[in-house]
Parts: structure tokens; C-alpha cells; sequence
């Protein structure tokens, strides 16, 4: 999967307006997110399409920042298009489309030195990272659980798996189970 290009637009989008001393302000999760060009319809590990809320909010003042005349996939098959049309969101695109928008779904901490990631939606590591094994997250297990989420399970090397904290911070060195996470440590 080739990346095309990686903006970081993380500015706060001021859109509130007052009328007569009422403001109506966009709601606290309306802002511009981070986000990555990629070719073709999927997401590389590690990332999810912007949804069509977080579309509106990162283009809404700069429609200028997509590729002039591209159209680009985002969640549930929808799209939006380049500024050529003006950034106009699609529901329900079925056209197969040359790129996706995708904004990073994971979580970098550090534990003695050494950089993990929890990678939400997938069990696969981001690029540079690769699965944790049994032996460091079992000594590790208290400092890493703690970002595997209160409830979740998440894969780790030699397909095992460790559970949150809700679950007692559980550790197996074999999980057959499909699970939707992955505990990831940076390659050396």
C-alpha cells in the first residue's frame, strides 16, 4: 500500500457564533484530525477511515489541502471529493476509488526505554513494529495491560493475547480467537 501524503492538520476549528448572547458552538469532538492519502480502499494497519463527521471538520476550512481533482474514500463507503468539486461528501459511493483518508488508530507508550503500540481494529502492527512476544508481556503485564482497555483483549506474539484491566490483566502464550486489537513493540 503505497502512502501519498500525510498532513497533520491539529488545529482546533473555532466555529462558534454568538446571537443575541446565546453562543451555538460546534460540539467538543468537532475538530480537524490527523490524517494520511493512501492508495487504494483499505487502511494500513494501524488506521481507520476519517469518518464523514471528521471529513467535514479537517476540510471544512481548508478543502485546499486534498489533491485538486481526486476523489477519496472515507468510512462507510462514502467519499468526499477534491476541491475541483468544492470537498462535497458522497453516502454510499459504490465507484472504486483510487485513494482512501485514513487518521491513525493507535496509541505509542513507552516502558523502560523500549516504544510498544496498542493498534485498535486489527491485529496486525503497525509498519516498524512488530507483535510483542510472550516473554516481555508476561513481564511486563501490569504496565501494558493498562492500555490494552479496561475491557479488551489484545493479540500478542506466537498468537497469544493479553487482557485488560477489567479482565485481571490476563495472559495466554496461545489465543485462537479472532481479536479486533494488538500489543506491538517498536523493531529493532
Amino acid at each position: 500500500m503505497k502512502h501519498i501524503r500525510h498532513m497533520t492538520p491539529m488545529r482546533a476549528l473555532v466555529c462558534s457564533l454568538v446571537v443575541g448572547g446565546i453562543s451555538l458552538g460546534a460540539p467538543a469532538q468537532a475538530q480537524a484530525v490527523e490524517y494520511g492519502i493512501y492508495e487504494g480502499e483499505t487502511c494500513p494497519a494501524g488506521y481507520t477511515p476519517l469518518t464523514a463527521l471528521d471529513a467535514f471538520w479537517t476540510f471544512v476550512a481548508s478543502c485546499d489541502e486534498l489533491p485538486y481533482s481526486g476523489v477519496f474514500r472515507i468510512a462507510d463507503g462514502s467519499s468526499i471529493d477534491g476541491p475541483w468539486n468544492g470537498c462535497q461528501q458522497h453516502a454510499n459511493d459504490t465507484r472504486e476509488l483510487d485513494y482512501i483518508l485514513c487518521k491513525p488508530n493507535y496509541q505509542l507508550f513507552e516502558i523502560d526505554g523500549t516504544t510498544f503500540a496498542v493498534v485498535r481494529g486489527g491485529e496486525e502492527c503497525l509498519e516498524g513494529f512488530e507483535h510483542v512476544d510472550f516473554a516481555t508481556a508476561s513481564a511486563y503485564a501490569d504496565e501494558i495491560c493498562m492500555h490494552v482497555g479496561y475491557w479488551g483483549i489484545a493479540r500478542i506474539g506466537g498468537g497469544g493475547s493479553i487482557d485488560g484491566v477489567g479482565y485481571g490483566c490476563g495472559i495466554r502464550a496461545t489465543d485462537t480467537r479472532p481479536l479486533g486489537d494488538a500489543i506491538c513493540v517498536e523493531s529493532e
